[in-house]
């Protein structure tokens, strides 16, 4: 589908299927507003009659770094630790859990919400009750628009965040002259000494100062932040050309007699003093040394985006954006041609369009992985790049033992390799900053917990001794290495794998030293599973124990994961054997009285049995260490334990559980767990839903919900984790047809994939390289040589009834 370069006339997408998000109104809340965004910088959009609130969101606008500290040190902590293992050998939970907290911080810091631009018809009341507005979101563009009538005057706007520019763009054109009035503001930040004030009427352009708090403990709306001597500079410039006049109003722009008007809004902050000596891998596009450095910046964006007629700048956006999300796409069937918001309802009560709306999300999670992780910026956080709240939820920060590996699910097996460059970046970071936290145990390497931020917080977080049960993990950095394996297996890109070497070494040491020898075998101690707890000896919960599933999963994968690269890589390091000894010494999992896979290395009583983590079932998904058919004891027990978990939960945890339905190859699991994801948000308890906007609930919104959706979906379609390549290993029945193009495999394969009435039709190969290639699909299987370059076309014959072999 096109968008017009005509100014005179925006038009609609005419393609309202699912590469399109659309309302029959404006917007009353943020769960309600489009999303646009270039990696960098993002915004959410109204779509008001008489005018547009942009909602600016800034990638580099964090608090901090307070340089927050634990009470222990490198020379006190070895010691705390030992005291910790020696209480929990003889069963001294409580004990141990007090002096854990001695290893804690209080929180990472929070992405913070930026500022405001309001666009309204000047002397018109926006937004009137009972107005017609009609708005949209082309994903296929990343374009976001909404039209209106004013008696007489049709109005349309436009915005996008042109990634190749580095601004936020917003277009209004009328059919006859009218009058806007442009104001910025902070978004609950405080204004830096100038805050908003309009530049030259000439000039057409607003400068908005703000002020970052140096820290921003997690809590409700209302709790303290804090600005002190610590507290960094930000800035938001916006520059106005039109067709009609510029004047200044009390740090307003008015803009009269116009029929065009582009606003180009730039953003950045100031780099935190100390950051780059503390954090090297710290960098991000909108970061500049200093305010005068960063005004400069963000002038010479705007001027060089101004210099390019409307048409001109549209298509570099068009160009960037579409040569990612032109990758991959899925068909599953017409949409119902229902604004988005009543399909979601109507889909729940009757099950109406749900193969499509499953295509739309599908699409819609690579659109939002696109808009908000891009190389020279951060990852994605709890809300991709997208807050309005201070604090936010979570304080919006990255969440270590799930919610930001989900984020980047997705990327690879969907063809957004280079959208995970910013969390190998973080990684980087984390390989710096948390040495120190793993000197803390009187480890090497490095170590990060569940939490984290762009400058590397690597400390436990969480202050109380309640807090053991997210806290007191230090294996965050471990579960992250897993991306370098992952981007490794699809790419081949061997210089990547030679720049994060030292990043997989240093937490190879750090698991060395942190696993115990206890004689006959080895062990992790202290250990959780993340957020999960169950009844101690004394009847109350506790989260501590020694080496839990999870914990083993993730050492023997890391391991595997260093000896694969430094084989690809050809290196022989003296740590890796003894390595290899200690993980292989640690406990395999176990089943459980129930047919359950335990989650700690013992049978215990569950203080939640719901609870919403499965982080004992890692090894199944997304590690793929355990398959029906080499490990048909410990699949079993997953299933099991899926069972016992029940259906319901919060967004991101049904979008996990698809994934491992899928890997079971439990296609009527999978396909519920996806009914429960697609249905109208509540607000309210662990139910799991979307949001008008599409966003994911936790609820409140989480994008980890949205990512693990497309991650999931792509799992029902084709998988590469066992050595076989996979085609249609869990196809819903109610998606009886339907095609997916450019989904990725490991080995650097490109995979396009048909069916109809539920059967393999045709599959199309493109490999990178020479390769001789299993195939396995319902029904059938094969063996393929690829050529590099060439496209091999697989068209299965008739499957065969039982009767023909008789």
């Amino acid at each position: 589908m096109d968008e017009t370069d005509d100014l005179t006339g925006f038009r609609r997408p005419t393609d309202r299927g699912t590469h399109t998000l659309w309302y029959r109104n404006s917007s009353t809340a943020f769960v309600e507003s489009l999303p646009v965004g270039n990696g960098h910088s993002g915004a959410t959009l109204s779509g008001l009659h008489g005018g547009e609130r942009i909602q600016v969101n800034e990638g580099s606008a964090w608090s901090g770094p307070a340089g927050l500290r634990p009470q222990l040190t490198a020379e006190t902590g070895p010691g705390r630790l030992g005291e910790v293992r020696r209480k929990l050998a003889t069963g001294e939970l409580r004990a141990a859990e007090r002096l854990l907290t001695g290893f804690h911080t209080t929180h990472a810091q929070a992405f913070l919400p930026f500022a405001v631009v309001e666009v309204r018809t000047d002397g018109i009341s926006t937004n009137p009750p009972g107005r017609a507005v009609e708005r949209w979101l082309d994903l296929s563009t990343g374009i976001a628009g909404h039209c209106y009538q004013l008696g007489t005057t049709a109005v349309a706007h436009r915005s996008y965040a042109s990634h190749p520019h580095q601004v936020l763009v917003h277009e209004v054109t009328a059919s006859a002259p009218l009058d806007l009035r442009l104001a910025v503001a902070p978004d609950r930040l405080r204004g830096g000494p100038a805050e908003a004030r309009a530049l030259a009427a000439t000039s057409g352009a607003l400068r908005l100062d703000l002020e970052l708090p140096a820290d921003v403990p997690p809590g409700p709306d209302g709790s303290p932040v804090v600005y002190d001597e610590r507290s960094r500079s930000a800035a938001l410039l916006l520059h106005v050309d039109t067709d009609g006049t510029i004047a200044t109003d009390e740090g307003t722009l008015v803009v009269r007699a116009a029929q065009r008007v582009r606003l180009l809004v730039a953003t950045g902050s100031v780099l935190p003093p100390g950051t780059a000596a503390a954090a090297p891998g710290v960098r991000h596009a909108n970061l500049a040394p200093d305010r005068d450095t960063l005004q400069q910046l963000l002038t010479d964006r705007v001027h060089a985006a101004a210099a390019l007629s409307p048409a001109a700048l549209l298509a570099a956006h068009l160009a960037d954006h579409r040569e990612l999300y032109r990758r991959c796409e899925l068909d599953l069937g017409s949409a119902p041609g229902l604004p988005t918001d009543e399909w979601i309802t109507e889909h729940e009560a009757t099950g109406t369009g749900e193969g499509p709306l499953a295509a739309l999300l599908f699409h819609y999670g690579r659109y939002l992985l696109i808009a908000s992780s891009r190389p020279g910026g951060f990852p994605a956080n709890l809300q991709g790049i997208w807050n309005d709240r201070l604090p936010p939820p979570w304080n919006s920060d990255y969440t270590i033992n799930i919610n930001t590996e989900m984020n980047y699910w997705p990327a690879l097996v969907t063809g957004l390799a280079e959208c995970l460059v910013p969390l190998t970046d973080l990684l980087g970071t984390l390989a710096e900053t948390g040495r120190a936290a793993a000197a803390l145990y009187g480890a090497g390497g490095w170590t990060a917990h569940h939490n984290t931020d762009p400058w590397g917080h690597a400390y436990a977080v969480g202050g109380s001794t309640a807090a053991i049960v997210w806290a007191s993990w230090p294996l965050g950095g471990t579960w992250l290495c897993r991306a370098l394996r992952d981007h490794l297996d699809f790419t081949g890109d061997l210089a990547a794998a030679r720049r994060s070497w030292p990043v997989l070494e240093g937490a190879c040491r750090f698991a060395a030293d942190w696993i115990v020898d206890s004689g006959e075998h080895t062990e992790t101690s202290p250990s959780t599973s993340p957020e999960n707890q169950y009844l101690a000896g004394d009847g109350q919960p506790t989260a501590l124990g020694r080496s839990s599933t999870m914990d083993v999963a993730l050492l023997r994968d890391l391991t595997e994961t260093a000896a694969l690269v430094a084989n690809r890589l050809d290196r022989h390091p003296d740590w890796l054997p003894a390595l290899t000894r200690k993980v292989a010494a640690l406990p395999d999992p176990r089943v459980g009285s129930r047919g359950e896979l335990l989650e700690w290395s013992a049978q215990v009583v569950e203080a939640e049995p719901t609870h919403r983590h499965t982080s004992h079932l890692v090894g199944l998904y997304p590690l793929g260490r355990w398959t029906p058919e080499e490990q048909p004891e410990l699949t079993a027990a997953a299933a099991r334990t899926l069972d016992l978990r029940g259906r319901e939960s919060t967004g991101w945890a049904l979008a996990w559980r698809l994934a491992l339905r899928a890997r079971l190859r439990d296609a009527a699991g999978a396909h519920d767990q996806l009914v429960l994801s697609t249905r109208a948000a509540t607000g309210s308890g662990q139910r799991g839903g979307l949001y008008p906007n599409l966003f994911s609930a936790h609820p409140p919104f989480q994008i980890d919900g949205n990512f693990g959706l497309t991650a999931g979906i792509a799992e029902l379609l084709l998988g590469s984790h066992s050595g076989v390549l996979e085609l249609l290993p869990a196809l819903p029945q109610t998606w009886p047809a339907g095609r997916v193009r450019g989904l990725r495999a490991r080995g650097g394969l490109e995979v396009d994939v048909s069916w109809r009435s539920g059967a393999l039709t045709e599959a199309r190969f493109r490999a990178a390289e020479p390769t001789r290639l299993a195939v396995r699909w319902p029904g059938g299987q094969d063996e393929l040589t690829l050529l590099a370059g060439v496209e091999q076309v697989l068209t299965p014959g008739p499957r065969r009834s039982d009767d023909d072999d008789r």
